[in-house]
């Protein structure tokens, strides 16, 4: 085939791509035997990448990460980590205000799916040796999670969405300061997390996301050519420091992540959005952090009022039996199978669904975009308009 035609081809499948509605998916990791269980499964189905959508070089960088013992259980404990951030959006529920206004009730979590994805964005960076981008996307990934929790703060405190309205309406947000002393409660317990958030903020901008001083050049740890060195295939330690202060930020604000309990024993298929974590969920918190950072965070939860009304409800409901769960089931959700079948497509439902509501409208289309203002003859005679 001609080069020529190559180019056409390719032109051809992105167009097609453009103009076909975007696809939403969920991982959803059940674990049968919680006793046994040491790996949370292949790093490619958490983020839901296929090896068709990896390089040469991602490849070969993950099946080292993923095989090679002296650095094989840091990446299972980072893999748990990126399973557990997962997690946290089974607790974001719709709030019980503003509900004739439905262009806001799943919108407030906007920051945490972007935080998603440009999550995902610097694992694929760091396996193809990109260590600038991997700053600069934590960086970005660090304040879209502090402006979640900021904001579902504020949402909460104030009962309405017009703080996150502002910001959409606005398109700027506070001072980082701000936003820091304000995405946490104010009590002791969260003063030494906001201490590293801020710390961690000052550093990436030290190091990725302005000027920085010439030790952190990425020239010092190979090329800066899609290709990986042994310095760099160290990219995770730098993901972990961050991701798990992130995780922090929500096991404060989310503090039935430290109550799992039985859904379906109460609810069947018909339970409560983001009031309550399955038992599931609530293994893979507890394998994301130290057994000591766990019961830190389970004893601070006990003193939260939320964790007593909301298990005084759940404590409230009759057990169902599992012919009573069964019928719970809706013939729209798929064929019947098993209940673990069954939980596992209504979790990852739920997951869909949340995630297409709050990401909201696309961007606008190419054909609105006019180069030509792009050349400096046409810019010079516009930019004052602007």
């Amino acid at each position: 085939m001609k080069k020529d035609e190559l180019k056409s081809d390719f032109l051809s499948e992105l167009t097609d791509k453009y103009n076909t509605s975007r696809k939403h998916g969920a991982f959803y990791l059940y674990v049968k035997n919680k006793e046994d269980l040491s790996n949370p499964g292949d790093f490619r189905m958490i983020i839901g990448i296929s090896d068709e959508h990896l390089s040469d070089v991602a490849k070969e960088s993950l099946n080292i990460l993923e095989n090679k013992d002296d650095i094989n259980d840091f990446w299972i404990d980072l893999k748990w980590k990126v399973s557990a951030y997962l997690t946290v959006q089974d607790l974001f529920g719709a709030p019980d205000f503003d509900l004739n206004d439905t262009s806001t009730i799943f919108k407030q979590w906007y920051y945490y799916y972007e935080a998603k994805y440009i999550l995902i964005e610097a694992f694929l960076c760091g396996l193809n040796g990109f260590t600038s981008s991997v700053g600069m996307l934590l960086r970005l990934f660090l304040e879209f999670s502090l402006l979640q929790n900021y904001l579902y703060l504020k949402i909460k405190e104030n009962r309405d969405h017009n703080s996150s309205k502002d910001f959409f309406k606005i398109t700027h947000n506070p001072k980082w300061a701000k936003i820091i002393n304000g995405c946490l409660p104010n009590d002791e317990f969260s003063k030494p997390i906001q201490k590293k958030l801020d710390m961690h903020l000052k550093t990436l901008s030290n190091t990725s996301t302005h000027p920085y001083k010439s030790v952190h050049s990425p020239k010092h740890s190979g090329s800066f050519l899609p290709e990986q060195t042994l310095e760099r295939l160290f990219f995770g330690y730098r993901i972990s420091i961050i991701l798990e202060s992130v995780l922090w930020l929500y096991y404060v604000n989310f503090p039935m992540a430290f109550h799992p309990v039985d859904i379906q024993k109460k609810f069947g298929f018909n339970f409560p959005v983001g009031r309550f974590l399955d038992e599931n969920g609530g293994m893979i918190i507890k394998k994301s952090i130290p057994k000591k950072d766990y019961n830190l965070f389970y004893k601070y939860s006990k003193k939260s009022s939320v964790i007593d009304d909301l298990m005084h409800f759940y404590n409230s409901q009759d057990d169902m039996n599992d012919a009573e769960i069964k019928s719970t089931w809706n013939a729209q959700d798929g064929e019947w199978i098993d209940s673990v079948a069954g939980h596992c497509a209504i979790m990852a439902k739920m997951r869909v669904l949340h995630e297409y509501l709050s990401l909201g409208e696309r961007a606008n289309d190419i054909d609105d975009y006019d180069l030509s203002k792009l050349s400096l003859d046409k810019w010079r005679k516009i930019y004052k308009k602007i």
